[in-house]
């Protein structure tokens, strides 16, 4: 685990172009574990929310991927569940590695890279930074792994895929997944440019 990337200094207006909002560490890196990964046929991305905050004054918490894996392994799992985790600042942590298969969707670990992002969805909407830092993030994922952007999906919408019904409401109520899918789009379509 650590500190991925920080989505939020190499953007500047609003800047959704993934060549430009990543330095060619993170590209190194991203083709490195896109290697590793090779195995593994990534078909999905999956959006979620760490559900960390207080419901009676709406406050959000900024959850790191250490303290997610700390709860994963209170509740008997090997590790973190996601593959990233989005700070409420933008930066982007690595949580379980790309080579691994994740824990965060039932039914659809084996096929899917799972992003969570700090915060509570239901009590707060994504911060600016988490939305570009998440985006850019899932656009390189989906331009390295040939994951079409329909692909991209928040934990609520994977029941039909997985046959039982989700019961949550994660990334969270204020999160328009409609809307991150466009934004998606947007960026692949602008490196593409």
């Amino acid at each position: 685990m650590g500190i991925w990337w920080a989505a939020h200094a190499p953007i500047t207006g609003g800047c959704w172009r993934i060549d430009s909002c990543m330095g060619a560490r993170v590209r190194a890196w991203l083709a490195r574990l896109r290697e590793k990964a090779l195995g593994r046929r990534w078909r999905y991305v999956v959006w979620h929310t760490a559900a960390h905050g207080n419901v009676r004054t709406g406050e959000v918490y900024d959850t790191s991927a250490a303290q997610i894996d700390a709860w994963h392994r209170a509740q008997g799992w090997r590790g973190i569940g996601y593959h990233f985790v989005v700070r409420l600042d933008g930066r982007v942590e690595e949580g379980r590695s790309l080579s691994d298969v994740g824990s965060h969707v039932r039914g659809l670990n084996r096929q899917a890279i799972g992003i969570c992002f700090s915060g509570h969805g239901d009590l707060q909407p994504l911060s600016d930074a988490q939305v570009r830092a998440g985006v850019a993030l899932t656009a390189a994922l989906c331009k390295s792994y040939g994951i079409p952007v329909h692909r991209v999906l928040g934990h609520r919408e994977c029941g039909e895929l997985v046959g039982y019904a989700i019961g949550k409401t994660c990334p969270g109520k204020l999160v328009d997944m409609r809307e991150m899918r466009v934004k998606v789009q947007e960026a692949l379509d602008a490196v593409s440019e």
